[in-house]
């Protein structure tokens, strides 16, 4: 799989937007400044566009918020761009004109080019897409879809997100798995626990690159390599996105594709 990034991922949607989102021949001006502003973020390095307050501003005229409020809980319930709003009002209206005809016979048409779309942005093949509503029910997807047998362990913390917690409960339940609890007592200034703790983490970040497989030890080094990179530049305050990163930058075709297999936990 070829080398994906955020920069690639926001050259794919810059081309999709101007193939298939902002296409209009009445596009308004906010559309057309974000497919301008995206298309010059091009080859610019994050620290650029993090402080180029007119590509910021375009990214912000994209989406109905509030200007009295900051919302800080983007990752929970992120607000949708101007133009899904739209799209969704459009075709609920439509829907509700003749709904088992257009539901059925005309919207229902654009869910596979939608999929490869998606792929495409995604950079991975169609087959690997599954639409949900939310990451909690695309998360409980994985979780319940997994082949487990009574006494198969499942490590997690006392940290993971709640619903995930009572999606494993109900397997334990159910299926009569075994749940191997961390508990994390962070901050700490203990050297051994922080050793500790950075073992469970590049096993946890291994087994959210393959969760399937193990990894061979040329994946695992390079996971191991990731992780300390990041904790020796950020510390406590390193994120996925930083594994994902120094992954690309380790130059290896298997790292590229360990990369691009966290994506769903960026």
């Amino acid at each position: 799989m070829s080398a994906f990034n955020r920069r690639s991922f926001l050259n794919t949607f810059g081309t999709l937007s101007a193939s298939a989102l902002l296409t209009s021949i009445a596009q308004p001006a906010w559309s057309r400044n974000l497919h301008r502003a995206l298309t010059q973020a091009d080859h610019r390095t994050p620290e650029q566009l993090a402080g180029d307050e007119d590509f910021w501003y375009y990214i912000q005229e994209s989406f109905t918020v509030s200007p009295s409020l900051i919302n800080l809980n983007n990752g929970g319930v992120s607000p949708s761009p101007k133009i899904v709003q739209d799209a969704m009002k459009r075709f609920h209206d439509m829907s509700n004109e003749a709904p088992s005809y257009y539901m059925w016979r005309i919207l229902d048409q654009g869910r596979e080019p939608l999929r490869k779309n998606l792929a495409r942005i995604a950079g991975c093949s169609a087959e690997e897409i599954a639409i949900h509503r939310n990451a909690s029910e695309a998360l409980e997807t994985v979780i319940f879809g997994l082949e487990l047998k009574a006494g198969d362990e499942i490590v997690l913390s006392k940290q993971d997100y709640p619903n995930m917690i009572n999606a494993w409960k109900q397997r334990e339940m159910r299926d009569g798995i075994k749940l191997v609890w961390i508990n994390l007592e962070l901050p700490s200034e203990d050297e051994d626990y922080l050793v500790d703790c950075m073992a469970m983490l590049k096993a946890i970040v291994s087994q959210m690159a393959r969760y399937e497989n193990r990894l061979n030890d040329t994946e695992r080094g390079l996971i191991d390599a990731a992780v300390n990179a990041v904790w020796e530049r950020d510390g406590r305050d390193g994120t996925v996105d930083g594994v994902m990163a120094a992954l690309h930058e380790a130059g290896h075709p298997q790292a590229d594709d360990l990369a691009t297999a966290l994506l769903p936990f960026s």
